[in-house]
């Protein structure tokens, strides 16, 4: 590992003692040895920190480790940031400190991003685990749709294209995640993309901004990482009661709505398509009220209502949480009624 790295790879780390050290074996065996790591630890309570160093050595002087002064409250945003103001690699890329990546991956986007002068090289496919354990590759939808007709494989440039950017982003299914994206360093601090203060929702904010500045963003469907779905110390897997969980994914998602106005200030091409904004809304709800679906199931409608209004009495936006979380209600209610209706016919024909 160099003194001058090509590649910065900032891992935020929090309570994964089980998990730090396979992702730090898969950076020790890349083929591509030009990169630091800088790892920024959120007040970790478990053993974390202590695998860290234990592995430090082995990177020869190329992994540093830091740590906030307090706990964030988790979502990484102020890990990341922290390691974004500490690096100096021509190229940063985000790694979850549960996830790991292949061999080749450094190696493959480093090449893609200097051979295309890329700001942002996207990778449309990621590998993860079904409920049973098997291996899968995840594709972004327009990559699936480009595989079923195959054209799938070529990488694709955009050149001062944000409205192509945000499409695909906001209608086409492509992945809101920091680590399906490896960036110019320079095209986050001259734009100053940072991670918004917000425990829920942030990266996806983020990711609306690369889009929106990448003068050159290239897609790559080629999948590199291995993401774990299921980590017990992570924002959506705290133990909450129904009426808790139901409360705190609609305020993560008033905070998501914070952010991102305080984004639409400062961007003209979201302030000149109302459209995007929208879509962008409605991503973000359905994916705060998919986090409690399971709550709901528990709830009546009325229960759902107090709690809500106990904690948003003043808000404004209380009708609107209202009209689609009662639309959903409803759609549950059909759903379990044609379950049981199936149900009852099985029955019958036993």
């Amino acid at each position: 590992m160099e003194n001058n790295p090509a590649v910065s790879v900032i891992i935020p780390l929090y309570n994964v003692q089980d998990y730090i050290g396979e992702c730090l074996d898969s950076l020790l065996a890349q083929t591509f040895q030009s990169f630091e790591v800088i790892v920024v630890d959120d007040c970790s309570t478990d053993n974390s920190v202590a695998v860290v160093e234990e592995y430090a050595p082995k990177f020869g002087g190329g992994l540093r480790l830091t740590r906030t002064e307090e706990n964030s409250g988790g979502g990484g945003y102020v890990p990341r940031n922290i390691g974004l103001n500490l690096s100096c690699g021509e190229y940063v890329f985000f790694v979850d400190a549960d996830d790991f990546i292949v061999e080749r991956a450094l190696e493959i986007l480093y090449a893609t991003a200097m051979q295309t002068q890329a700001d942002v090289v996207y990778t449309s496919a990621y590998y993860t685990r079904d409920a049973g354990g098997e291996l899968m590759q995840m594709l972004d939808l327009e990559s699936a749709l480009a595989k079923e007709k195959g054209t799938g494989d070529e990488p694709t440039l955009t050149i001062n294209d944000p409205n192509k950017n945000l499409q695909r982003l906001l209608f086409r299914g492509a992945f809101r995640n920091p680590w399906t994206k490896f960036l110019r360093r320079d095209f986050l601090i001259k734009n100053g993309i940072a991670f918004p203060k917000i425990i829920s929702g942030g990266d996806f904010i983020w990711v609306i901004n690369v889009y929106c500045r990448a003068k050159r963003l290239l897609t790559l469907p080629i999948p590199l990482y291995f993401y774990r779905r299921y980590n017990a110390e992570s924002v959506s897997n705290k133990k909450r009661t129904p009426p808790e969980q139901v409360s705190h994914w609609v305020a993560a998602f008033v905070f998501w709505l914070e952010a991102f106005d305080e984004l639409l200030k400062t961007t003209a091409i979201l302030k000149q398509n109302p459209l995007y904004c929208c879509q962008a809304l409605s991503l973000h709800f359905n994916y705060c009220l998919g986090c409690c679906s399971e709550e709901r199931t528990r709830l009546d409608t009325q229960e759902i209502y107090e709690a809500l209004y106990r904690k948003f009495e003043a808000s404004s936006a209380v009708p609107f949480f209202f009209s689609v979380i009662d639309a959903q209600q409803k759609e549950f209610s059909r759903a379990q009624r044609r379950i049981a209706e199936l149900e009852d016919k099985l029955k019958a024909k036993e």
